[in-house]
């Protein structure tokens, strides 16, 4: 499940750039650390997130022996709503914290690359962007991390190693050239969000503390490049 569930981020990937550079949509130089986003680069993104879904939506549930709604997938209750805001108030704290850390400590920059992205961003990319961030990538990213990844740690791990595990291979999974300094900090992030998922028993707290996360970037980027 492991490996398909990799081929289904990556093949759909590569085959759009290599679409994208045959119908010279973009050059063969195309590269995801370029500090400005385009609608090729968003639309690799999403493309890499499709798939995946699709593979946990059908195989998920028959591997797990329980339905997507026992695994969490389920309409939103107060108190997931209460999850995932609370949540997202502790992950900002928990990801600056340690970024503030190793920047005191190894003067590493915890800027990600999606961050320069939407400072550079205009007009209708902008909106682009906030899908991408807030809608997309948390959903995405909370059924591939938390559904599926988690779960399956939990099977040969006690509850802290898998916590421990499945965020720290989310903060890796987020490494691309450029973004080594939002690894340390993604990864106490997604201590926190596996955290909300195991107390709340649902994807739909995590996937709120994600989004709310992200749209507090989002705001504070945009915020402080209005002022600037």
């Amino acid at each position: 499940m492991g490996l398909l569930l990799v081929l289904a981020l990556i093949v759909p990937a590569v085959v759009l750039i290599g679409v994208l550079i045959g119908l010279h949509v973009v050059p063969p130089t195309l590269n995801a650390a370029a500090p400005t986003l385009t609608w090729p680069l968003l639309a690799l993104q999403l493309a890499s997130y499709l798939p995946a879904i699709v593979l946990l939506v059908w195989l998920l549930p028959r591997l797990a022996h329980r339905s997507l709604g026992a695994l969490g997938l389920r309409v939103p209750r107060w108190s997931d709503l209460a999850w995932g805001a609370g949540g997202a108030v502790v992950m900002v704290l928990a990801a600056a914290a340690v970024g503030a850390l190793q920047t005191s400590i190894w003067h590493l920059k915890t800027d990600e690359v999606q961050v320069q992205w939407l400072r550079n961003a205009h007009g209708a990319m902008v909106t682009g962007f906030v899908f991408l961030a807030c809608i997309a990538a948390p959903f995405s990213e909370e059924f591939v991390f938390r559904g599926f990844l988690f779960n399956a740690l939990l099977r040969y791990v006690p509850t802290v190693g898998a916590v421990l595990l499945s965020a720290t291979l989310f903060g890796i999974a987020h490494w691309q050239p450029g973004n080594a300094g939002a690894i340390a900090p993604l990864i106490a992030g997604g201590i926190v969000l596996a955290a909300v998922y195991y107390r709340s028993g649902s994807l739909l707290a995590s996937m709120c503390t994600h989004a709310l996360f992200n749209l507090v970037t989002v705001v504070a980027v945009v915020g402080f490049h209005a002022k600037a």
